[in-house]
C-alpha cells in the first residue's frame, strides 16, 4: 500500500510540485494539504477531482495521518516554527522531506531534532522556476542517509523533477550549500543583464541588440530574465515569480556561508544592494527582476517608464498613419463656387489640402507630446510607479 503524503506550503513552487505528486505520484489516497493560509489550500484543492486532495484542519492532524511529510516554506523562521509544531506529535518512523531554501546550518539543526524523535530526514531543495515546477522539470538535490534518500526518490525524478543530484550519505547541509550557491548564479545573472541593458539604453545602442546577443549565445534563463526586464514584467505581475524578500534571504545566506570560509561575494553584494532599492521603491510585492528597475533609477532613468515610452511610440506611429495625406487625403474644396480658371481652382484646393495635412501632422505631434508628459508626470508621482509595479513574483529557485 502506498504511503500517505502530507504537503506543507503552497507558494509558487509548492503548488507546482504538489500538483505533480497528485497527478503522477501513484497515491492510493488523497494528498493531504496544509498551508498557513487555509483559503489558499482550499482554493488549490478545488482545482483537482474530488478525492485527489484533502485540506487538513491543522498541522497536527496532517502529521498524525501522514507517513511522509514534504515541506516547501518561505524562510528559515517559518521552517523552524513549523518543525517545532510538528515535532510535538508522535513522528516515530515518519520521513520528512524538506525542500525549502534555508541556511545549511538551519537544515542541520532541524534534521538533528527530527532524528532525535525517531523520524527520518532528507534535505531536498530544488532548482528551477515556478513554470518548471508546474511542468515537473525541476532538479532535485537530495542529501541524507542513503536509505532515507532512497525512500524519498519516488517523488522526484519523473514526478516533480527531471533530474536528481544524489548526495546520499552526505551531511544534510551539503544539499543547501549547493542550493544557496546555485542561487547566486541567478542573482549575478540578473545583475549583469540589468547593468548591460541600462548602459545599452543610455549609450544609444538600444536594449534590443543586447537581448539578441543574450538570446543567441546564452539562452535559457538569460533570455527569460532579459525578456521579463524589457517587457516590464518585473513590475506588472499579479504575483512575483521570485520575491525580492526571498532573493535577499538567499543572498544573505550565500554571503554568510562565504564569509565563514574567508570569501567575499562582491557580485552578490551588488545585486543585494539593488534588490534593497527595488524593495524600497515597490514594497513587499517587488520581484527579483526589479534589479533592472533599481539600476535604471540609480542611473537617472525611471523605474518603470519603459513600457510607457513604447506605448507613446506606438501612438505616434498610429497618429502618423491615420493622418490624411497623399492620395488618401480628403479632398477639400473652397466653400464658395470657384469662378476662376481651372488652374486657379486646383491651386486653391491644393492649398487647403496642404494646410489640412500640416494640421494633422501637428495634431499627431501634440498628442504624442501630451502622452509623454502624462507618462512622465505619472512616473514622478510617489504613488503611481509603486502601485503599478506592486500588484503582488517565487522563487526562480
Amino acid at each position: 500500500m502506498a504511503p500517505t503524503l502530507l504537503w506543507i506550503g503552497l507558494g509558487n513552487m509548492g503548488r507546482g510540485m504538489s500538483k505533480n505528486i497528485v497527478e503522477k505520484g501513484n497515491l492510493d489516497g488523497p494528498l493531504l494539504l496544509y498551508n498557513r493560509s487555509s483559503q489558499r489550500a482550499t482554493d488549490f484543492s478545488a482545482k483537482f477531482p474530488v478525492g485527489k486532495t484533502e485540506v487538513v484542519e491543522s498541522l497536527a492532524d496532517g502529521v498524525s495521518r501522514a507517513d511522509i511529510i514534504f515541506s516547501c516554506i518561505a524562510n528559515d523562521e517559518a521552517v523552524q516554527e513549523t518543525f517545532r509544531a510538528m515535532l510535538e506529535e508522535n513522528v516515530n518512523g515518519k520521513l520528512f522531506i524538506e525542500s525549502s531554501t534555508i541556511h545549511p546550518d538551519t537544515t542541520e539543526a532541524i534534521a538533528k531534532d527530527v532524528v532525535a524523535k525517531g523520524a527520518e530526514f532528507v534535505a531536498a531543495p530544488v532548482f528551477g522556476a515556478p513554470q518548471m515546477a508546474e511542468a515537473g522539470q525541476l532538479v532535485g538535490v537530495l542529501a541524507g542517509p542513503a536509505a532515507s534518500v532512497a525512500r524519498a526518490k519516488p517523488w522526484f525524478k519523473g514526478v516533480t523533477s527531471s533530474k536528481e543530484i544524489d548526495l546520499s550519505d552526505k551531511p544534510y547541509s551539503k544539499a543547501l550549500t549547493l542550493k544557496v550557491l546555485g542561487n547566486t548564479f541567478i542573482l549575478n545573472m540578473a545583475e549583469q543583464l540589468a547593468e548591460a541593458h541600462v548602459v545599452a539604453e543610455k549609450t544609444g545602442l538600444g536594449t534590443e541588440a543586447i537581448h539578441q546577443i543574450v538570446d543567441s549565445i546564452f539562452g535559457g534563463p538569460y533570455t527569460a530574465y532579459s525578456q521579463r526586464m524589457l517587457t516590464g514584467d518585473y513590475y506588472n505581475r499579479d504575483e512575483p515569480l521570485f520575491a525580492v524578500e526571498l532573493a535577499r534571504k538567499d543572498a544573505r545566506h550565500a554571503m554568510s556561508l562565504a564569509e565563514s570560509v574567508g570569501v567575499r561575494l562582491r557580485n552578490v553584494e551588488a545585486a543585494d544592494a539593488h534588490l534593497a532599492m527595488a524593495y524600497e521603491h515597490v514594497g513587499s510585492s517587488a520581484d527579483m527582476a526589479g534589479i533592472y528597475g533599481a539600476i535604471r533609477k540609480e542611473s537617472g532613468l525611471k523605474y518603470a517608464v519603459f513600457i510607457g515610452l513604447v506605448v507613446i511610440a506606438a501612438l505616434c506611429v498610429a497618429s502618423w498613419f491615420l493622418a490624411p495625406k497623399g492620395e488618401n487625403q480628403v479632398s477639400v474644396q473652397p466653400s464658395r463656387r470657384c469662378d476662376l480658371s481651372q488652374a486657379a481652382c486646383d491651386n486653391t484646393a491644393d492649398l487647403f489640402s496642404s494646410r489640412l495635412w500640416r494640421s494633422s501632422a501637428i495634431l499627431a505631434i501634440v498628442s504624442c507630446y501630451l502622452m509623454w508628459a502624462i507618462t512622465f508626470l505619472a512616473q514622478l508621482h510617489p504613488l503611481i510607479a509603486p502601485r503599478k509595479s506592486g500588484i503582488r513574483e517565487e522563487h526562480l529557485h
